[in-house]
């Protein structure tokens, strides 16, 4: 094939094909639980977060005024690139053809890095805007102190006190936060403890069988990336609504 405008047309528009399939065809979790902001003229975004958030109130005489700007979250954009050549004689003997799975492999690789920072925030967040750690066991807020850490493994027992407490959550003026879990999120080696808990239809307490209270509570997601140090990690949240646990900063998919 000869080395001309037409060739090398025809080639790129196969591979950016083959990339964009993958892409829109590859498995991923985040978009189902992230949040996902950006957009291509930014670098960076600053969410502003209310600190003190105690939800409606009943309107008599002045507005309360809920203060936006003393607290926000800054999210910087991270360039990312993953690169191949094509032997140019395999262009010229028209061969490129071949190269054809691995763009598709590249394209899905594209996609999947978006679950891999996902993971990345939710295993290793960093610090809450109170300067604490995000995931700890004496956050005041308000009246509340506030746990969401846990050593204890995932058990039905375990599954079911944390599940309650999550839902205890209250914020400044004592209004329930409506913070009760929807997903279950855990690596390979607890998919199965996961799936007892949340598929079984009895469960067996000192020998004597009853209902499972616990069955199709939250939707199980397992995520392939909890493995190594992080195989035993489980995660109970809210992943659904306008404000989730973990916000994907995306301002270009890959190309």
């Amino acid at each position: 094939m000869e080395l001309n405008y037409d060739a090398l047309t025809a080639m790129r528009t196969s591979f950016n094909l083959k990339f964009k399939h993958a892409i829109e065809s590859a498995e991923t979790i985040y978009r189902d639980l992230a949040m996902i902001e950006g957009d291509p003229k930014h670098t960076a975004m600053e969410i502003p977060f209310l600190e003190a958030f105690a939800g409606m109130r009943e309107w008599l005489g002045a507005r309360q005024i809920k203060n936006l700007s003393t607290k926000k979250i800054r999210v910087v954009e991270k360039p990312w690139e993953d690169t191949v050549s094509i032997p140019v004689r395999d262009v010229e003997s028209d061969n490129w053809n071949i190269y054809g799975t691995l763009i598709s492999a590249m394209g899905e690789a594209g996609e999947q890095l978006w679950d891999r920072l996902f993971t990345e925030a939710l295993v290793n967040p960093p610090k809450w805007i109170d300067g604490k750690a995000f995931y700890c066991d004496n956050r005041k807020y308000g009246a509340s102190v506030i746990s969401n850490v846990t050593t204890n493994a995932l058990t039905h027992a375990n599954f079911g006190a944390f599940f309650t407490q999550m839902q205890s959550f209250a914020t400044h003026a004592g209004e329930p936060m409506n913070s009760r879990p929807t997903h279950l999120i855990v690596g390979p080696a607890l998919e199965d403890a996961a799936r007892e808990i949340l598929y079984s239809d009895t469960i067996t307490t000192d020998g004597v069988e009853t209902a499972n209270p616990h069955k199709d509570k939250v939707k199980l997601v397992v995520n392939p990336r909890l493995i190594g140090a992080n195989a035993n990690y489980w995660f109970l949240g809210r992943f659904q609504g306008s404000l989730r646990p973990i916000l994907v900063l995306k301002n270009k998919d890959a190309t």
